[in-house]
């Protein structure tokens, strides 16, 4: 699907799979051409879906956005009103999600696109001239990694490379890492949850992304790649989505591509 906002043009795409293993798919997206987002719910049988539902609803009830600190504010929406929704009802006791989220904005030196990120669902970047990935995982095996406790390799394997540190939900109020990005024409994004990057490494994923033209086709083959026989141990989601207009921007690296960071934003 291809859309024209905020004087970008976007082609988009997503797919999502239960998993080979999982008796329910607890991961909720957004595609709707103005904001993009993958939330993975955590808290049990009915809690971790109603929660990526009630951030995906909150996200797509934005009328407009039209800047990163509105992005982070709807994400502190989200937080709040999962958090009233499981005050009063047991079975959505300690629910909540991670929430990773890409929206076209403006900006006075041309179009931007703002970006969020809460947990280890995650927004990589594919540009002509090189392959990143822009979020940081919010789990306790990443922050050894960042304070020199252990090496990447070791995180890989850590007992706690699954245990965040952040989730939408949990807390009163939730810590979000914010981004402006450039639109440049030419460039890629994933936004995915970890059912796709447990499965799939960096290297497959920058692959497919490479080598896959259609960006719906490029999210479908990502999430075939992770649910795969011998893989598939959780719910796995894919949004792509490319900057096809031509916004006056010439091609960067990945490394070129964040104009703004906000980290850990309390919303």
């Amino acid at each position: 699907m291809a859309v024209s906002i905020a004087g970008v043009r976007l082609d988009y795409g997503a797919a999502t799979h239960m998993g080979l293993h999982r008796r329910e798919n607890q991961d909720r997206f957004l595609a709707d051409g103005a904001v993009f987002a993958v939330a993975d719910g955590l808290g049990g049988h009915a809690g971790g879906g109603t929660a990526a539902g009630m951030a995906i609803e909150v996200l797509a009830g934005g009328a407009g956005v039209e800047s990163l600190e509105q992005l982070i504010a709807l994400v502190g929406s989200a937080n709040a009103a999962i958090l009233e929704a499981a005050k009063d009802d047991p079975s959505l006791f300690e629910m909540s999600t991670t929430l990773c989220v890409l929206a076209a904005i403006g900006g006075e030196d041309g179009p931007r696109l703002a970006a969020c990120n809460v947990g280890d669902s995650r927004l990589y970047v594919l540009a002509p001239d090189g392959f990143g990935r822009i979020t940081v995982d919010h789990t306790i095996s990443e922050n050894l990694v960042r304070d020199g406790v252990i090496s990447k390799a070791e995180a890989a394997t850590h007992a706690d490379r699954h245990t965040l540190t952040r989730a939408v939900g949990f807390e009163r109020r939730v810590h979000v890492d914010g981004w402006e990005l450039a639109a440049v024409e030419g460039t890629r994004f994933l936004l995915s949850s970890d059912g796709l990057t447990n499965e799939v490494p960096d290297f497959e994923i920058a692959g497919i992304l490479r080598s896959v033209d259609d960006a719906g086709a490029a999210a479908r083959s990502l999430v075939e790649r992770a649910v795969r026989p011998g893989r598939g141990r959780d719910n796995a989601t894919a949004v792509v989505v490319d900057v096809a207009g031509d916004p006056g921007l010439r091609p960067h690296g990945p490394d070129r591509i964040v104009v703004t960071f906000l980290p850990a934003v309390p919303a």
